[in-house]
């Protein structure tokens, strides 16, 4: 009887003590386009960018502002004209060329950007394959086990935004980048592999077949 209290006792101890909580998890968020743009090699290479490239910047920036320049002009106008007279007839074809003018400017400024717009593209690419892996490992520091992107939260609350932390790791992971693509290298292509290096020429040459007795 007593050995019965005794397993009743510890079996009621034991329902009644308190239950270890599991690790805590939470829910974060945070902005995979910032994390990469915001990163140390991106804001470095933007910096080296901006001296290596000066002159194509410069040319950008003059020929943006003489479109501007051309474009308001139609503008101002076709504005003017669409006061005076709502049914001149001729307000048709200066909006079709103020949108044409509009097509033209973007295209010519695009041209112009393509060097640019080649090498950011080259500095993401050495980014991004580190992005993954410094989620992750954000992620296990702060005990997360959902992550959403920053535009489909509604609410948060302080301490949620993981993009700071993985920040950190990306930073850690990817100090810097190159500017310099390689003379072949296209938007969207994977670098090839580096080659191994050579082995020994002793190593690498064949034995020569020993000379067989008769």
């Amino acid at each position: 009887m007593k050995m019965i209290n005794k397993m009743l006792f510890a079996a009621s101890a034991l329902a009644l003590a308190p239950v270890a909580p599991a690790a805590a998890q939470s829910v974060a968020y945070t902005d995979v386009q910032q994390v990469i743009a915001q990163s140390q090699a991106a804001r470095t290479a933007d910096q080296q960018m901006r001296v290596s490239y000066k002159g194509t910047y410069d040319q950008i920036e003059s020929r943006s502002r003489v479109l501007q320049a051309e474009l308001n002009a139609l503008v101002v106008k076709f504005q003017a004209d669409q006061k005076t007279n709502p049914n001149n007839p001729t307000l048709q074809a200066q909006a079709r060329a103020i949108q044409e003018k509009q097509r033209a400017a973007q295209e010519e400024l695009g041209k112009l950007s393509d060097p640019i717009e080649r090498v950011n593209a080259y500095v993401i690419e050495q980014i991004e394959p580190k992005l993954d892996a410094a989620v992750s490992a954000a992620m296990a520091k702060k005990n997360v086990s959902l992550l959403v992107q920053r535009n489909i939260v509604i609410k948060n609350t302080p301490g949620t935004d993981l993009t700071p932390d993985i920040l950190a790791e990306l930073n850690a992971m990817v100090p810097s980048v190159s500017i310099t693509p390689p003379a072949d290298w296209q938007p969207g292509q994977q670098q090839a592999p580096r080659p191994a290096a050579a082995a020994p020429a002793a190593a690498a040459a064949p034995a020569k077949p020993q000379p067989q007795g008769r």
